[in-house]
């Protein structure tokens, strides 16, 4: 199994996702951010789950989790969870 890291950006985006759930269904929000990391633990665990990403930047793969993607590298033995984003937002943009 790879070690699991996540940027700055991914945990920011984790903080994002669960304030923004939180005011309406706090519990829930403990809950999806928590099924975010489990998926994040089980790409490192199969590092090649994900879609390999050709359309941005950076040798990214993404993983599809609820309506949130999961971009990440494979650097060596080390999964690096770049971005945590909602399927809804220019993703293209972002990693300009």
């Amino acid at each position: 199994m790879a070690r699991l890291r996540y940027t700055l950006l991914a945990k920011a985006d984790l903080n994002c996702i669960l304030d923004h759930i939180a005011e309406h269904r706090p519990l829930t929000a403990k809950k999806v951010v928590q099924r975010l990391r489990d998926s994040c633990a089980r790409i490192a665990s199969l590092p090649e789950l994900g879609k390999v990403r050709r359309d941005i930047l950076g040798e990214y793969r993404s993983f599809p989790v609820d309506r949130w993607i999961i971009f990440y590298r494979v650097v060596a033995d080390v999964v690096e969870v770049h971005r945590i984003l909602d399927g809804a937002r220019d993703i293209r943009l972002i990693f300009k």
